[in-house]
């Protein structure tokens, strides 16, 4: 009998909710099949089975909250004597289980029987109808009044998932009986607001951002950079790149650049282990990029960047951004960065204090590049600089390391032929 439990998919995730159970009791399954459909702070993802065999006792059902480690799934693996037992129908901790939606060891109940048996609607109700859903995205939906219609989902073939209804007001139900808003404006009135709750990926920016600011001691150094000769590089590489399906950006090359002064600088790409004193050089070079997106901030991380060529990366950054614009960044994409590079250039910012991504010790903000003189050779000459903005953990690295690593930076940008080697 192989036991499934959820597994630690992504750093700081401890808990998901179960949008959706995949399978039935007493199911044929192969190695990889989809089990069941999670929803936690930072992805949502189907979640394979790890062995094939025959399932043999489903411990969760929808809406149900789960925690890392629990057991989720028993298969019959053929490796032991099992019973397939039906489990009891588990309630939710937080959120009610839609009336049609199956119970622990029951059949799951599709989409289309849900909607053929809701009750005719009144003319003050929304009918989500024929609206691919999960089914506590459907009930939550019911009780919100949101018109599932209007929501584009991010699970698996467009379904609606309750994340994606997070971000959606609460339509109040004495709202169809007040009054017009009064074209008058009230200087001196009472203040007021519109409660909007916080999607996933907000709760978790929220909870790494204050662990951020409670256990480092930030610093922030800024350094322009003439970056004039990479500009002029991919000018002269961007429509050979074109043509082969490659967006080259100038993110390329900056990831390139610190993967290599990673390289040569491993007390940058460091974490702190408080509990023994100590400091922990990681060998692995995963450099994190930070994507701005509807719901939030996301961080998909680039494995190994400084065994990848500068058009590898460009590649792995487009279709990392695409995925977590469309919410469709796998757990496994978003976890194990050491160092993060952050463009909040892209939205007209020159200069920032860039937050350290916990547990790594160092982030790189990358500002918006301008056309300005600058000097060559004693003759001034129009170039492009970029601002550079990085903030490091100071209980281990110090002011000096911060400078010399952005001086190497520098060096590249100026010499980009150095990043095609």
């Amino acid at each position: 009998m192989f036991k499934v439990k959820f597994a630690d998919i992504g750093e700081g995730l401890t808990e998901g909710k179960v949008a959706e159970v995949l399978v039935k009791l007493g199911q044929e399954i192969k190695e990889g099949d989809a089990l069941f459909f999670v929803e936690t702070d930072k992805v949502n993802s189907e979640i394979p089975a790890p062995v094939g065999g025959k399932i043999a006792n489903i411990l969760i059902s929808q809406g149900q909250e789960i925690k890392v480690g629990d057991v989720v799934i028993e298969i019959d693996d053929g490796k032991g004597v099992a019973e397939v037992t039906p489990v009891a129908e588990i309630k939710t901790k937080n959120e009610p289980v839609e009336e049609n939606a199956s119970v622990v060891g029951s059949t799951p109940v599709s989409n289309d029987v849900i909607a053929s048996r809701a009750t005719a609607s009144t003319k003050n109700e929304i009918s989500n109808s024929g609206v691919k859903a999960t089914p506590l995205a459907r009930k939550v939906a019911a009780d919100k009044k949101i018109d599932l219609s209007t929501i584009k989902g991010t699970g698996p073939h467009g379904r609606i998932l309750v994340s994606d209804l997070d971000s959606t007001p609460v339509v109040s139900s004495n709202s169809a009986t007040k009054p017009a808003a009064s074209k008058t404006v009230e200087i001196d009135a009472p203040l007021s607001w519109d409660s909007i709750p916080m999607n996933g990926i907000r709760k978790a920016t929220v909870k790494a951002m204050v662990k951020s600011h409670s256990e480092n001691a930030a610093f922030t150094g800024m350094k322009n950079i003439n970056i004039t000769p990479t500009y002029e590089m991919r000018a002269m590489l961007k429509d050979g790149c074109e043509s082969k399906g490659i967006k080259l950006t100038y993110l390329a090359f900056i990831v390139k650049a610190a993967a290599k002064v990673l390289e040569e600088m491993p007390n940058i790409n460091v974490r702190i282990d408080t509990e023994n004193n100590a400091i922990l050089q990681v060998h692995n070079i995963n450099i994190g990029i930070a994507v701005d997106t509807e719901k939030g901030l996301m961080v998909p991380v680039i494995k190994g960047a400084n065994h990848l060529t500068i058009f590898e990366i460009a590649n792995k950054i487009g279709e990392l951004a695409k995925k977590a614009r469309d919410g469709k960044l796998a757990m496994t994409e978003m976890k194990d960065a050491t160092f993060t590079v952050s463009n909040f250039g892209s939205v007209g910012l020159d200069y920032a204090t860039p937050i350290i991504n916990s547990p790594e010790s160092a982030i790189l903000g990358v500002g918006t590049m301008t056309k300005t003189p600058v000097f060559v050779k004693d003759e001034i000459k129009a170039g492009w600089i970029m601002p550079f903005s990085m903030t490091c953990d100071h209980r281990i690295i110090d002011g000096g390391d911060a400078g010399r690593f952005l001086m190497k930076v520098e060096n590249y940008l100026s010499n980009p032929a150095l990043l095609l080697m």
